[in-house]
C-alpha cells in the first residue's frame, strides 16, 4: 500500500476486499471468522499455521450448508494482531451465492 500525497492510503492490490458478507474458514477443525477477504485469498482472525504452510479447508457463510472447498498457502502471520493471511491456489470464491445464502440466513 502506498500514500497518496493527500495523505490517503491508495490501494495496489488486483482484487478488491469485502468485509462482508462475513464468511467463516475451516482448516483443520478449527474456525475462523475472516477479518476481509477477496477472490485470491483471506486475512482471519487467529494464526493458523506457520508462514508458507499448504493448507486445505472450507470456506462459506456461517450457518450455511454450503461450503467452498480449498487450498491455500498461508502467506502471511501477524502475532501482534493474532491474523492470518492465506492465498486461495484453487477456489473461485464468485462460485458462492452469497447474496442468496446471506438473505436465507436473515429469515
Amino acid at each position: 500500500m502506498r500514500v497518496t500525497k493527500h495523505g490517503a492510503a491508495a490501494e495496489r492490490r488486483c482484487e478488491r476486499r469485502y468485509a462482508l458478507p462475513v464468511l467463516e474458514v475451516v482448516i483443520g477443525s478449527e474456525r475462523f471468522r475472516a477479518v476481509n477477504w477477496s477472490m485470491r485469498g483471506a486475512l482471519i482472525y487467529g494464526l493458523c499455521d506457520a508462514v508458507g504452510a499448504r493448507v486445505r479447508g472450507e470456506i462459506g457463510i456461517p450457518g450455511s450448508c454450503e461450503a467452498m472447498p480449498f487450498t491455500a498457502t498461508v502467506v502471511r502471520a501477524d502475532f501482534a494482531a493474532g491474523n492470518s493471511a492465506i492465498c486461495f491456489e484453487d477456489i473461485r470464491t464468485e462460485r458462492i451465492d452469497f447474496a442468496a445464502e446471506a438473505a436465507a440466513l436473515l429469515q
